[in-house]
C-alpha cells in the first residue's frame, strides 16, 4: 500500500495534471470524521461516502476520531501525508476552537488545506410564548429597559455565538444562558426558564408547528425555507448572519491534480438526488465549493468568530 502511495506521488510529481488524476486514487481512501458515530456529521459522511467512492473507483472509509474539542481529529488529518488519501470533515469548531480553547488547536489556515464545502446550514431564533417582545428590535428594546432581565439560551456549537454577538452589537446586557445540547435548552425555553433561543430546525420546527413556541427571526442572510414568512436578523442588525456549513480539508501539500480530483468527485457526490434530498431532510442545503472558496469562507469565519469571542470577553477554557 505505501508503495502504491509514493508511487502516485511520483507520478503526481513527474506527469502532466490528467495523468496524476488518473493515477489517483490507487487505493482505499480515508475520511476522518472527528465525531462519534451517528452524529448529524456522521450520518452526512455515510450518506456522501458512497456516492464518492463510486466517483473514485475505490472505498472511502469513514474513520470516527471523536474527542478532544475534535481537535484528536484535526491532528490525526494534519499530520498524516499529503497524499489525498487522508481526508478530513469540518464543522465550523475547526474555525471556532483556537480562540475558545487554551489547548494547542490546530490552526486551520496553516496547518490544514481547504477541499471543498459541502453544505450550509442557518439557525432560528424562538421565544417563549410568554415572552412579549415579538421582533429582534422588541427584543433589544427589552433588553435595554431591563438590562440583566433578558435571557438567551443556546445549546452549543456555533448558535452558542448567537447570544454574545446579539449583546456586543447592541451595547445591550442580554444574558447568555449555555447549555450542554439543544433538548435540555429547549426544555427551559418551553418551560420559561429562559426568554429566547438560538436552535435547530429539527428541534424547533415541531414545537413551532405545534404553537407551543413562536419563531422570531431566521439567521440566515435572507429570508427563506423552512419558514419562509419569518425575518432575518440581518433585517433589523445588518449583517448579522449565523450560517454553518460542512466540508472537507486535507493535509497540507496534496497535489493540485489529486485535489481537483477529489472535489469533482465530492461534486458528483453530491449532485446526486438521493443524496441531496437526504441532506435537505436535515434542513440542510448542498453548498458545493471549489477549494479556493472554501479557503475564504474558512478566513473570514475565523476572523469574525475570534473577533466575536475578544468582543465579547470570552476568556479561553
Amino acid at each position: 500500500m505505501m508503495a502504491m502511495a509514493c508511487g502516485v506521488l511520483a507520478a503526481c510529481s513527474l506527469a502532466s495534471g490528467a495523468a496524476c488524476a488518473q493515477a489517483f486514487p490507487a487505493k482505499p481512501v480515508r475520511w476522518i470524521v472527528p465525531f462519534s458515530a451517528g452524529g448529524p456529521a456522521d450520518v452526512i459522511a455515510r450518506v456522501v461516502g458512497p456516492k464518492l467512492s463510486e466517483n473514485l473507483g475505490q472505498p472511502v472509509i469513514i474513520d470516527n476520531r471523536a474527542g478532544g474539542n475534535s481537535n484528536i481529529g484535526h491532528e490525526a488529518a494534519a499530520r498524516s501525508a499529503p497524499d489525498g488519501y487522508t481526508m478530513l470533515y469540518v464543522v465550523p469548531n475547526i474555525v471556532t476552537n483556537p480562540p475558545l480553547f487554551k489547548d494547542n488547536m490546530v490552526d486551520p489556515l496553516r496547518e490544514l488545506a481547504p477541499l471543498a464545502r459541502m453544505t450550509v446550514q442557518s439557525y432560528v431564533l424562538v421565544a417563549n410564548l410568554g415572552f412579549e417582545p415579538r421582533t429582534v428590535a422588541d427584543v433589544i428594546a427589552a433588553a435595554r429597559a431591563n438590562p440583566g432581565k433578558v435571557t438567551c439560551a443556546s445549546g452549543g456549537g456555533l448558535m452558542s455565538f448567537g447570544c454574545d454577538w446579539m449583546r456586543t452589537i447592541t451595547k445591550t446586557e442580554l444574558v447568555h444562558v449555555r447549555y450542554k445540547g439543544n433538548a435540555p435548552a429547549l426544555t427551559d425555553l418551553l418551560g420559561g426558564q429562559v426568554n429566547i433561543l438560538f436552535d435547530l430546525y429539527n428541534t424547533s420546527l415541531p414545537q413551532i408547528r405545534a404553537g407551543k413556541i413562536r419563531p422570531v427571526a431566521l439567521t440566515r442572510p435572507t429570508r427563506g425555507l423552512p419558514l419562509p414568512d419569518v425575518p432575518v436578523i440581518a433585517e433589523t442588525l445588518p449583517g448579522f448572519v449565523l450560517v454553518g456549513w460542512h466540508g472537507v480539508m486535507l493535509p497540507v501539500g496534496v497535489p493540485r491534480p489529486v485535489v481537483d480530483r477529489l472535489n469533482q468527485a465530492f461534486a458528483a457526490a453530491l449532485a446526486d438526488k438521493d443524496v441531496a434530498k437526504r441532506i435537505t431532510d436535515g434542513f440542510s442545503e448542498v453548498a458545493h465549493t471549489s477549494p479556493e472558496a472554501f479557503g475564504e469562507i474558512l478566513r473570514e469565519d475565523f476572523a469574525k468568530y475570534s473577533r466575536i469571542v475578544k468582543d465579547a470577553g470570552i476568556k479561553p477554557e
